[in-house]
């Protein structure tokens, strides 16, 4: 983008901040007002059209409709008539008023997948008027609003972006009415959406989940930490966040409401249906520093008596199945654990093979009230990706992933070496 923005050569494009505070002169060149802002109208996927002029005389503001405008100039604006509309501006839906609503703004840019601030706008003339085509992430821009016009030269330089390839937010404007779906948003992945959402602030980052599917948002959600995860859904009505938990690993959703305040948890688990809000309930229960407080409950199980081929169906027609599918965990009718059975064991298992003659027997557990560290330790001696978790009677309540325990024994490790370093 060093040569042309949207087309345009960059010498043809003119910055709002040199078009705001400008004069504005009738046909015979007299005076009548000063620039106090810009109108331009939103459309999703084109260059916002500019649709008229917000001015100041004498303290007081009217509009000017772009029709009555001859031409825009840095430090000038001709009108085509004397006679000048003063009634009051009155903002229309789908119209933003550039230099309030979007200079010094954050919005998204896309291409980057980065949170960026507007320090600058640039229109450009087209046939059918003027339209706002970039804007100028760069720190000179906003040197070159405070100097004198004489000295901007000495701060030539622009971090131009496209306005198609940003992401405007509507949430810190609320005067604003806009109809945007966040459409280019949709494309990114989780990772992406999360290193963005981070930069935001918890209302912005509740406008871009909102925008997207449930479990879109929900994947996103999950590259977040825990304590990002519990102020975004605290942003967020109770419907939206409570749709996003159930979309959730049980364990993850556990461990984000958690951190909510009580009433806040407890609205959200009545409005989740009732299998998941049951299966969270109950991960609830246990300390977050026990093995319990990490496992999950969304696993493969299946009864000893069952032929192996019924493992392979049962997942593929599982509408929830879990993320970690490796392992079968065969459990009897009274939920004691029997065995597991992994999915290497399934491959090769003779076609008319039972669970319970293929399973690996006595597989080693822990209980629900180890330390993450043993429980981690355990899983490394063993060499396993999955540990499952039984109470004192060898009842299943759940099973912990490699990758799980690992979060949880870095980050608690993190935040004691974070302590150590801020003197905490």
């Amino acid at each position: 983008m060093t040569n042309a923005v949207a087309n345009v050569p960059l010498a043809d494009l003119m910055a709002l901040s040199e078009i705001v505070g400008s004069p504005i002169v009738e046909r015979q060149g007299e005076r009548i007002a000063r620039v106090a802002d810009v109108v331009a109208r939103m459309q999703e996927g084109a260059y916002p059209q500019v649709t008229g002029l917000v001015s100041r005389s004498a303290g007081r503001d009217f509009y000017i409709p772009i029709s009555r405008v001859g031409d825009i100039r840095p430090g000038r604006v001709q009108l085509d008539s004397g006679a000048v509309d003063v009634g009051r501006f009155q903002r229309r839906d789908g119209e933003l008023l550039l230099a309030r609503d979007v200079l010094d703004r954050q919005v998204i840019d896309v291409r980057g997948t980065r949170v960026v601030r507007v320090n600058d706008l640039y229109l450009a003339r087209d046939p059918g008027g003027y339209r706002l085509v970039a804007l100028d992430t760069g720190g000179r821009a906003i040197v070159r609003r405070l100097v004198p016009s004489g000295m901007r030269g000495r701060f030539a330089g622009r971090m131009l972006t496209d306005w198609n390839e940003i992401e405007y937010l509507m949430t810190d404007s609320p005067s604003v009415r806009l109809r945007t779906r966040h459409a280019q948003l949709r494309k990114l992945r989780p990772q992406q959406l999360a290193r963005i959402v981070s930069g935001l602030s918890k209302q912005e980052g509740a406008e871009v989940l909102s925008s997207l599917d449930e479990e879109h948002a929900a994947d996103t959600l999950e590259e977040l930490s825990t304590e990002q995860q519990a102020q975004l859904l605290s942003a967020m009505s109770v419907e939206q966040a409570a749709d996003l938990i159930e979309e959730m690993e049980p364990d993850e959703a556990a461990d984000v409401l958690a951190e909510l305040p009580a009433p806040r948890q407890e609205e959200l688990l009545d409005e989740m249906e009732r299998p998941e809000s049951e299966a969270v309930r109950r991960l609830l229960e246990y300390d977050e520093d026990t093995a319990g407080g990490i496992m999950t409950t969304n696993v493969l199980t299946i009864s000893p008596a069952a032929p192996v081929v019924d493992a392979l169906r049962t997942y593929q027609t599982r509408e929830d199945a879990p993320d970690f599918a490796y392992y079968f965990f065969v459990v009897e009718d009274d939920r004691r654990l029997a065995g597991v059975l992994s999915m290497r064991q399934v491959l090769i298992a003779p076609p008319d093979a039972r669970v319970s003659g293929v399973m690996t027997r006595e597989p080693v557990t822990v209980a629900p009230d180890d330390d993450p560290r043993r429980v981690a330790e355990t899983i490394a001696e063993y060499n396993l990706l999955a540990i499952p978790v039984v109470d004192g009677e060898g009842r299943f309540l759940g099973a912990i992933t490699v990758d799980d325990v690992l979060d949880h024994v870095l980050e608690e490790s993190w935040r004691r070496g974070r302590s150590r370093s801020f003197g905490g």
